[in-house]
């Protein structure tokens, strides 16, 4: 095996894949990529428990082959090289032998066919859509998802198609955040649980693409073709919430504020908030909001805010960080809020763009 490639084509192909290879593990061979080489092309393969990553970029090929090496070692060797640099790459015996320029690497190599490689996969459904779209439904709602909760169907996004709208939803159990595009995808009433794992490295991948990318799926998996790049990953077997029951109706007075002035406030409140609960309680008066927060050390900060709101006055308790979270994802100068009583959850949305829609449970602090 022995080919010449060019740096900038080489590394962001890899970084996907060495994102995803698994760093320590007691077989050896599951820290490396799979290298193949043929037809003027390199093909990279990475693969866990969870995901697979495999594409191609252009290369000039002397003799066809493939191994396995380090993928953390071959990625920090390529990812130091100057920027359009041209690397030699030969297989000699048992040793990948990596030039550039002045440098020279040795790595040490496992034979492909001892690579793990999952089965073929079989896809009943597919649909295209463009990625800038894909993206930013995923980056609505996917700060919610929950990180290493028993119930594994929290650990992950939900992808609902209905009659009428692909819906994107994730809670933790402390707040539910939806966001929806249209459907016009031929596909109804399916639900997909894709891990969060998987969720990062679509958001990552795809954040700079506008082009149309391919979305396969069958009741194992799902996966996502752009250009010459895929990614595979299981979905989880679980049963979702029912998130549509969690969403409060409106109340009668709407509280409309502005979105930065809301967001330095509570910035100034988590600085002395409790390291335990991070809470802020807020009081909901005719056109004020009163915020407070105190810590372990019976410190406090109080600050005040102007708002659109002539209502009964509600007193209740919210995450900072929460609330903070839905704030980063609007993009309306004003943010809405829609509750009934200061024991109630509260919707959060913009209303100028309501197909995202935010619900956070209140706090005892």
């Amino acid at each position: 095996m022995k080919f010449t490639v060019q740096k900038d084509d080489l590394l962001p192909l890899l970084t996907r894949v060495n994102n995803i290879v698994e760093k320590k593990s007691t077989q050896k061979i599951r820290t490396h990529v799979l290298i193949r080489v043929a037809n003027e092309q390199l093909t990279l393969i990475g693969f866990d428990n969870e995901i697979k990553i495999s594409g191609t970029v252009p290369a000039q090929v002397d003799s066809a082959g493939e191994t396995t090496v380090t993928s953390q070692k071959f990625h920090a060797i390529i990812n130091a090289m100057p920027n359009e640099q041209e690397v030699h790459i030969q297989l000699n015996d048992n040793t990948l032998d990596i030039v550039a320029g002045q440098s020279k690497f040795h790595l040490a190599t496992i034979p492909a066919e001892d690579y793990p490689l999952p089965d073929n996969y079989d896809f009943e459904q597919t649909f295209n859509l463009p990625a800038n779209t894909l993206v930013d439904l995923l980056n609505q709602v996917k700060f919610s998802m929950a990180s290493n909760d028993v119930r594994h169907y929290l650990n992950g996004l939900l992808l609902h198609f209905t009659t009428s709208s692909m819906l994107a939803v994730s809670t933790d159990g402390h707040r539910l955040s939806v966001a929806e595009i249209d459907n016009g995808f031929g596909i109804d009433d399916k639900k997909i649980i894709i891990p969060r794992k998987a969720i990062g490295e679509i958001s990552g991948w795809l954040a700079n693409e506008s082009d149309e990318v391919q979305i396969n799926f069958s009741p194992t998996h799902i996966q996502v073709v752009s250009q010459q790049t895929e990614l595979t990953s299981t979905v989880i077997n679980a049963d979702y919430p029912a998130y549509e029951t969690v969403i409060p109706e409106l109340s009668d007075k709407l509280i409309v504020m502005p979105k930065e002035a809301l967001k330095k406030a509570l910035q100034r409140a988590k600085i002395l908030s409790s390291e335990y609960g991070v809470g802020v309680s807020l009081t909901f008066s005719p056109w004020k909001l009163n915020l407070s927060a105190k810590n372990m050390d019976n410190e406090s900060v109080e600050d005040c805010l102007d708002i659109n709101y002539d209502g009964d006055v509600i007193k209740t308790a919210f995450n900072i960080n929460y609330l903070l979270e839905i704030i980063a994802v609007i993009q309306n100068e004003n943010i809405t809020l829609s509750i009934q009583d200061g024991q109630s959850s509260c919707l959060v949305y913009d209303a100028e763009k309501e197909n995202a829609r935010y619900v956070v449970m209140p706090m005892n602090i």
